[in-house]
């Protein structure tokens, strides 16, 4: 098994898969038993995990990296941990980045036996993090070389304005939580980038402004109403991820769900190529 730990700076694989590929283009893996195709209807962990992976192989030739929501796996319990281990080898396979999406933020030690189960056993080039305990729930995700913690700054749910937009002290709690993941990241090896919605291009804006160097994972293009244009204007050439789920995965209901999702990623990869 190669070492998962020996890997270069995470900033330095995006742009080259980025090149590879043509597109900053991220799959998202949420497998929703309601809505996986008839031929997986009996909804277990085994029809998850073999629909995620000829969702990968049927797509990886435009996407540059994948996301597995924890979630839709641990709801299986131990069958579901071990489906998530095999989607994450068939992403690994595929030569792309794994970026594990569990929002994760603890501090001490159980935050370090989180980081070590998403990098050291589900060899996770990133992982999705909640800043809200502060640095030190934030620390553990950073202390792994070529890793990225995506913290979350701006998300693109209508609920994120409820804390994210609060005032702290003369500045919005979101510029804030950018600053406190940029701080921690200043002597830890890994990297520290921000989750930054879509669905508010004038926050991209200001974020993309303020860090031009950090690596963005952007949700809410498409079925959240994001649009491409705005997100890529936005981001002004930083380096990014755009997150596409629903529209990919869920692209037809049928046999044909792997062509159909392989058909709407290249029409994705090709607007974020443009």
């Amino acid at each position: 098994m190669p070492d998962l730990n020996a890997r270069p700076p995470f900033s330095v694989r995006l742009r080259t898969t980025v090149a590879d590929v043509g597109a900053p283009l991220c799959v998202g893996l949420d497998p929703d038993p309601d809505r996986l195709p008839p031929r997986f209807a009996q909804g277990g962990a085994a029809d998850a995990e073999a629909f995620c992976v000829a969702i990968t192989e049927s797509t990886a030739p435009v996407a540059a990296a994948y996301k597995p929501n924890l979630a839709f796996f641990e709801a299986y319990g131990p069958e579901g941990w071990h489906a998530l281990g095999r989607v994450c080898e068939a992403v690994r396979r595929s030569g792309r980045l794994l970026v594990l999406d569990g929002k994760r933020g603890d501090i001490g030690n159980t935050g370090r036996r989180y980081a070590a189960a998403l990098y050291d056993r589900l060899g996770g080039d990133a992982a999705t993090v909640a800043p809200y305990m502060g640095a030190d729930s934030v620390a553990p995700f950073l202390e792994h070389a070529g890793r990225c913690a995506f913290v979350l700054v701006a998300t693109s749910n209508p609920g994120a304005a409820d804390l994210q937009h609060l005032d702290v002290g003369g500045t919005p709690l979101y510029e804030a939580a950018a600053r406190l993941a940029a701080d921690a990241a200043r002597d830890l090896p890994g990297e520290a980038g921000f989750v930054v919605g879509a669905t508010r291009p004038q926050l991209l804006t200001d974020l993309r402004e303020a860090h031009p160097d950090v690596p963005f994972l952007v949700p809410g293009v498409g079925a959240q109403g994001g649009s491409v244009e705005d997100t890529l204007r936005a981001n002004a050439g930083g380096p990014i991820l755009v997150n596409s789920s629903r529209g990919i995965l869920y692209a037809s209901s049928g046999d044909d769900f792997a062509e159909a999702a392989r058909d709407a990623a290249e029409r994705l990869a090709a607007s974020l190529a443009a």
